[in-house]
């Protein structure tokens, strides 16, 4: 089942100029190719690795899997045995990488995890990649004896995925030699058994960024979804997407008069306070017939 995502404005900030960086030269229009997979497909031991095709040009990206982990061994008045499963992602023949994170886990050094993304969350170049197969979680339990303590038993849980719904693992792919980002959604169960894939997505266009959860090009996003406006006592900061540049800030007083007009040239642009009176302005940010405002203390 598809979800709507959001941009909050620290995310948009990234989206914006990594985007504008890129797209200085070309088409400003996110271009996202969405699947929604009905009914999701359930990964586990039983059904084998489940290999992700993005583009859908017949070649795996990510490859996503559970194996069953089990052994044991003996020496010296001391045995013990271990016995769970760990849930996987890895980089399929299409050059897919997954977005990883340093985390340490109960009964486990510090190891490199796939990061569970929250939605809105911005995948990017920024971000850091797995070149090998990474953990989305593993739940075991080692148990046995030693001569010098007696019984133990203790679990081994770990991994950002673990015991989670609705979470977005970042992956980055090559479409010939061109760099791709996408998402797909994931449950993966607290025993880490089971992986749901929910839906999927990537840009079409190389080299940009992708909101975890983004289903929608640019185009289709509501204005006030793609502007932030930050004041300070000084100035204001109008951030934008990309396809918004072009539009202009305008500062008007209380009676509607322009005190002040700025274009937009950038995703970020500032208009300054200077020379305005103490009072209560709105501000402006308007393109092509639709407008954000927003209405501060000038003093």
């Amino acid at each position: 089942m598809a979800k709507k995502y959001t941009i909050n404005e620290s995310n948009l900030a990234r989206f914006s100029a990594v985007a504008g960086a890129v797209l200085a030269t070309g088409a400003v229009n996110s271009q996202i190719v969405y699947t929604n997979v009905n009914p999701d497909v359930v990964i586990d031991t039983l059904s084998g690795p489940y290999a992700l095709d993005f583009n859908n040009d017949a070649i795996s990206d990510v490859t996503l899997g559970v194996i069953h982990i089990a052994g044991g061994s003996s020496s010296s008045g001391s045995s013990y045995t271990y016995a769970g499963f760990v849930a996987l992602a890895a980089p399929g023949a299409g050059g897919g990488l997954v977005q990883i994170a340093t985390v340490t886990g109960t009964g486990t050094s510090t190891s490199m995890v796939v990061a569970a993304l929250n939605n809105g969350d911005v995948i990017d170049a920024a971000d850091v990649f797995a070149s090998s197969s990474s953990t989305l979680g593993v739940n075991a339990l080692i148990s046995g004896s030693s001569s010098s303590s007696g019984p133990f038993s203790y679990p081994i849980t770990y991994g950002q995925f673990l015991g989670v719904n609705d979470k977005f693992l970042g992956v980055k792919f090559l479409i010939g030699s061109n760099t791709h980002y996408g998402w797909a959604r994931l449950d993966v169960t607290a025993g880490a058994d089971t992986i749901r894939l929910k839906d999927y997505a990537y840009s079409q266009n190389a080299d940009l960024p992708i909101l975890a959860g983004q289903t929608l090009g640019l185009d289709d996003v509501a204005v006030e979804n793609k502007v932030t406006i930050k004041t300070t006592l000084d100035n204001a900061t109008i951030n934008v997407t990309p396809d918004l540049i072009g539009g202009r800030v305008v500062i008007f007083n209380m009676a509607g008069q322009e005190i002040k007009v700025v274009q937009i040239t950038d995703v970020n642009t500032e208009i300054l306070f200077e020379g305005v009176e103490t009072g209560i302005y709105t501000i402006t940010a308007q393109f092509d017939g639709e407008m954000v405002n927003k209405k501060v203390y000038i003093k």
